[in-house]
């Protein structure tokens, strides 16, 4: 049965004392972007990232929203039969969440003692979805988020998420965090939930969250001139407005204030010292998970159960469902891998070691 939501029936019970004041990183690009249709390229550009944040003693660091291999813009722009080149090569460089790939990328975060919040396409037997992953700095993967509700032509592309993969909020030792997706953020359901868990770090696309009194962090992602060229399938009018598609990375204060603005030709990481304390300022005059509420009046269901097209019957225990997380080897240490899932790779993040150009 669906159950009434409680906060702390969602926060685990072993959550590390927070640490209230630390550094983060959020990614911002001018001159480099994406690695476009390059799953490989992609994951060396983010493993160099990874380690430039740890030696600037980061303790976060944010990737915007679907970074590898890139937002498909093409998307908007196509009919049909125009987008099957784009996406079979698109499905071809999206991300295995239980891949080798996504392994090296948790690897480094472990090897660099850094939380990493990232953005990618996800690739789930046939099916591609909007994901998040929260990493931490034993690189385990504690918060996998696949967007509920692609929006408009987002369903050409990717699936629906289901009940177990759409918890936003999860308590980390840097404080609860979240990452949030563009329009699906609007939501006013999904905002009371994640409201309601006390959220202290989001990242975001783009702009302040003050409903929350969180810290933002708005990685950008930009396309350059070369990059709308990969993304234009043939037959299609490329874009000539210089204003599309363009934009710089941002940080925010609890409060909305603008804390880093990035000069124009400024590429690279952004940094902040974060304090969580500052978002109890914020929620002083409006906190809407406590003293600004009133669940005697309203309150709000949430099923988080995954619902199944094929489930079978457990004798007196009724019916038997398993969770992505189990499904996918998340909720087991990084090391505890088998080996014969693992593949041979070579030094290559080495061998790029200092280089954004991957």
């Amino acid at each position: 049965m669906p159950f009434e939501y409680c906060a702390k029936d969602l926060v685990p019970a072993s959550a590390q004392m927070p640490i209230t004041k630390y550094k983060a990183a959020a990614l911002h690009e001018v001159t480099s972007e994406p690695r476009w249709f390059d799953l490989e390229a992609g994951v060396l550009k983010t493993i160099n990232f990874i380690n430039e944040a740890g030696q600037a003693g980061c303790k976060l660091v944010a990737f915007p929203e679907v970074w590898i291999p890139g937002y498909p813009y093409w998307m908007w722009k196509v009919t049909y039969l125009q987008s099957l080149p784009m996406l079979k090569k698109y499905r071809e460089n999206s991300l295995r969440v239980d891949s080798e790939e996504m392994r090296r990328i948790r690897r480094a975060a472990r090897d660099n003692q850094v939380f990493v919040s990232m953005g990618f396409s996800e690739l789930d037997h046939a099916t591609l979805y909007l994901a998040q992953v929260l990493i931490t700095p034993t690189g385990d993967i504690v918060n996998h988020r696949r967007k509920i509700k692609p929006t408009h032509v987002e369903k050409l592309v990717y699936g629906d998420g289901a009940g177990d993969t759409f918890m936003s909020v999860v308590e980390t030792e840097i404080g609860p965090c979240r990452p949030a997706q563009l329009l699906g953020d609007m939501n006013p359901f999904l905002k009371a939930l994640n409201v309601s868990m006390g959220e202290q770090v989001q990242r975001r696309p783009r702009g302040p969250c003050t409903r929350t009194g969180a810290w933002v962090l708005a990685p950008f992602q930009r396309l350059s001139v070369e990059g709308l060229k990969m993304n234009t399938p043939e037959g299609v009018e490329p874009e000539t407005d210089p204003s599309v598609y363009n934009g710089h990375a941002r940080i925010y204060r609890p409060d909305g204030s603008l804390v880093v603005k990035p000069e124009k030709d400024f590429d690279g990481l952004l940094f902040v010292d974060i304090d969580l304390n500052e978002t109890h300022l914020t929620k002083v005059l409006a906190d809407f998970a406590g003293h600004y509420m009133r669940p005697d009046l309203i309150r709000l269901l949430v099923d988080t159960r995954r619902k199944e097209l094929v489930t079978e019957a457990e004798g007196q225990n009724g019916i038997e469902s398993y969770s992505t997380a189990h499904r996918l080897g998340l909720d087991r240490p990084l090391d505890s891998v088998p080996e014969r899932d693992v593949k041979k790779v070579g030094g290559n993040e080495a061998a790029l070691k200092n280089t954004h150009e991957g």
